[in-house]
C-alpha cells in the first residue's frame, strides 16, 4: 500500500512556531551575511582567527553556564517550580562567571602564547562578563518558550545577530583589529539580555521573587539530570563545533584560524540558528507527546531536515571557492575551500540538532552524553594524528568533517530507534517536577 508523502511532512502548528522562531533569525542573520563582505575588507585572516579563538572560548564555557539547568523551565508543569528552576539557573550562571574569571587571572596567559595572540591578552578579562550574559539570556529565552511567545524569541535572535553584526562593522572602521571584533560580539549578548528583561510581564518577575532557598533547592535536585547529563552533553558538543579554531590557530596560524572561522560562521546560518530554532519547538511540542504520535513527529521533522540541509548546502559543495572570491575577496578563497570540506559535519548537524531533542522528551540525556565523549574523542585524535605526521589543513579538517559528521547520523539512528520502539510500546514520556 503506498503511503502519501504528506504523513512526513511536519504539522502546521510545528511549521507555525518554527517560523515564528527562525524568521527573526533569518531577518538577523541576513544582516550577518550582507555585513560579511564588509568584515573581510576591514579584517584581515589573522584578526578572524583571533576572534574566533576568543568567540570559541566564549561558546564552550558559554553552553555549561547554567549547567543547562534553563531545558528545565519549560518542561516543568508547574509556575511556581519552574520559576524556582529561574533562580536556580541565575546563581549558576553567577558561580560560573566568578569560575571563568579565575581562570583567566591563571591561565591568560599561557592561553593567548599558545595561539600566537598575546595582543589580546587583556581582553581576556571580557569573558567573564560574556558568560554571565549568555547565561541570563538563555533564561529568558527559555521562558519566554514556556509562555509559547515563540515570536518574541525571533525578535531576539534578530536583535542579537544585528547587533553584533552591526557593532563589528562600525569598530572596523575605527580600525580597532580583533578586539572590534569581540566587543561587537558581546554586544549582542548584551542586547539580548535587556530585550528579554524588558519584556518579561510584572507578573512573572513577582512569581520569581516570591521564591525561597528550599524550593529552589527541592527543585535543583528534582532536575539533577541536566547539570550531570545534559550540560556535560552540551559543553562536548560545544567544544566539538568551537575548539577547532583553537586547535587550527595553534597547528597552522591565525590566518588559516580565520579562514575556518568565516565558514563555520556562514556554515553556522542555516545549522545552528535554524536548527535550535526547531530544536526548541520539537521540545515543546514532544514533551506532550506519547507513542505512535511522537514518532510520526520524529520522522516528519527528520524529512523536513534532509531536504532543507540538501537544498541549502549543494550550491556550496560546488561552488563555495568561487562565490568567497568573488564576495569576500580573493584573500578568503581558501575559506570557500574549507566550507566544502565542512559540508559532511554540517548537513548531519543540521538535520541532528532537533531531531536529537528525543532523546530529551525520552530523558535519556545519558545517551547525549555518549555521542558528546564519541565526537570528543574524534577531534582529539584528528588533530593529535594531525600534529604527530603533519597532516595539511585541509586533510586535517575534512577528516574531522567526516568523522564528526558520522557521531550525528548515529545520533539521529538512535533517535530513531527509540521513537520507533517508544511507539510500538505506547511509551509515555516522562517529565521532572
Amino acid at each position: 500500500m503506498l503511503v502519501s508523502p504528506r504523513r512526513y511532512l511536519p504539522e502546521k502548528a510545528f511549521l507555525r512556531k518554527l517560523f515564528a522562531l527562525a524568521s527573526g533569525t533569518i531577518a538577523g542573520q541576513g544582516i550577518v551575511v550582507a555585513s560579511s563582505p564588509l568584515l573581510t575588507r576591514l579584517f584581515t585572516p589573522a584578526e578572524f582567527g583571533q576572534f574566533a579563538v576568543l568567540a570559541a572560548v566564549i561558546a564552550i564555557t558559554g553552553i555549561a553556564a547554567c549547567w543547562r539547568f534553563e531545558f528545565a523551565i519549560p518542561v516543568i508543569r508547574d509556575d511556581q517550580a519552574a520559576a524556582a528552576m529561574v533562580l536556580v539557573a541565575s546563581i549558576v550562571a553567577t558561580l560560573m562567571a566568578l569560575l571563568t574569571a579565575l581562570a583567566v587571572l591563571t591561565f591568560g596567559q599561557w592561553f593567548v602564547e599558545l595561539v600566537d595572540a598575546e595582543q589580546l591578552a587583556g581582553w581576556l578579562w571580557l569573558l567573564p562578563f560574556a558568560v554571565i550574559l549568555w547565561g541570563l539570556g538563555c533564561i529568558g529565552s527559555y521562558w519566554s518558550l514556556r509562555r509559547g511567545t515563540y515570536r518574541l524569541n525571533g525578535v531576539n535572535r534578530a536583535l542579537t545577530a544585528g547587533s553584533q553584526a552591526t557593532g563589528q562593522v562600525l569598530l572596523g572602521f575605527l580600525a580597532t583589529g580583533a578586539p572590534g571584533l569581540i566587543i561587537g560580539y558581546i554586544i549582542g549578548y548584551v542586547v539580548r539580555f535587556v530585550h528579554y528583561f524588558a519584556t518579561t510581564t510584572t507578573n512573572d518577575r513577582l512569581l520569581c521573587r516570591q521564591q525561597r532557598l528550599p524550593e529552589v533547592w527541592h527543585v535543583a535536585r528534582a532536575n539533577w539530570r541536566y547539570p550531570v547529563f545534559s550540560a556535560p552533553a552540551s559543553l562536548l558538543h560545544t567544544i566539538c563545533e568551537m575548539a577547532p579554531a583553537i586547535a587550527i590557530a595553534a597547528l597552522f596560524g591565525p590566518a588559516t584560524a580565520g579562514w575556518y572561522a568565516l565558514a563555520q560562521r556562514l556554515m553556522a546560518l542555516p545549522v545552528k540558528f535554524v536548527g535550535e530554532a526547531a530544536s526548541q519547538v520539537f521540545l515543546g511540542e514532544g514533551r506532550s507527546l506519547i507513542g505512535a504520535n511522537l514518532y510520526r513527529f520524529f520522522l516528519r521533522t527528520t524529512a523536513l531536515f534532509i531536504i532543507l540541509g540538501i537544498i541549502g548546502m549543494l550550491p556550496l559543495l560546488l561552488f563555495a571557492p568561487m562565490l568567497f572570491a568573488l564576495v569576500f575577496g580573493e584573500d578568503w578563497r581558501e575559506a570557500g575551500v574549507i566550507v566544502q570540506l565542512l559540508v559532511p559535519l554540517h548537513l548531519a548537524r543540521f538535520v541532528a540538532i532537533p531531531v536529537s531533542q528525543t532523546l530529551i522528551v525520552l530523558r535519556r540525556q545519558d545517551l547525549q552524553l555518549i555521542y558528546s565523549f564519541l565526537n570528543l574523542f574524534v577531534f582529539f585524535i584528528t588533530f593529535l594524528v594531525s600534529y604527530i605526521i603533519d597532516l595539511s589543513a585541509g586533510t586535517t579538517i575534512f577528516i574531522f568533517s567526516v568523522g564528526s559528521g558520522a557521531i550525528f547520523a548515529a545520533e539521529i539512528a538512535v533517535s530513531w530507534y527509540l521513537a520507533a520502539r517508544g511507539q510500538q510500546i505506547g511509551l509515555r514520556v516522562g517529565r521532572d517536577d
